[in-house]
């Protein structure tokens, strides 16, 4: 999934997860930048996602789960609120590590 054009809103302590669990309830792509130094060492094919060949990505995740295993490796849980509405839209997520960010999307 491409970013080009898609809203990207910055962690900032989880002031923003209000802002993104709109966007992820209302179905909409968001990227959700996260602070460097984050725990992505989550494996992938345990959310059903697939290794991107040229980049290394995590592409076309379930949403739900796999935001929840970031918000108890990162200790960040207002992103168990993302995860929650995740869930209800039935969102799958792309994690770059090297880019430190979240694509949420359908």
């Amino acid at each position: 999934m491409a970013s080009d054009n898609i809203p990207t809103v910055d962690w900032q302590d989880g002031r923003n997860a209000g802002r993104v669990k709109f966007q992820v309830m209302h179905e909409e792509p968001v990227v959700l930048m996260m602070p460097s130094g984050m725990d992505w060492s989550v494996d992938g094919s345990e959310f059903g996602c697939k290794t991107d060949p040229d980049s290394g990505m995590q592409r076309g995740c379930e949403g739900a789960g796999l935001v929840r295993k970031l918000a108890e490796l990162n200790d960040m849980p207002k992103l168990n609120d993302i995860a929650d509405a995740c869930e209800y839209a039935s969102c799958r997520v792309d994690i770059d590590p090297a880019g430190a960010r979240i694509i949420f999307h359908d």
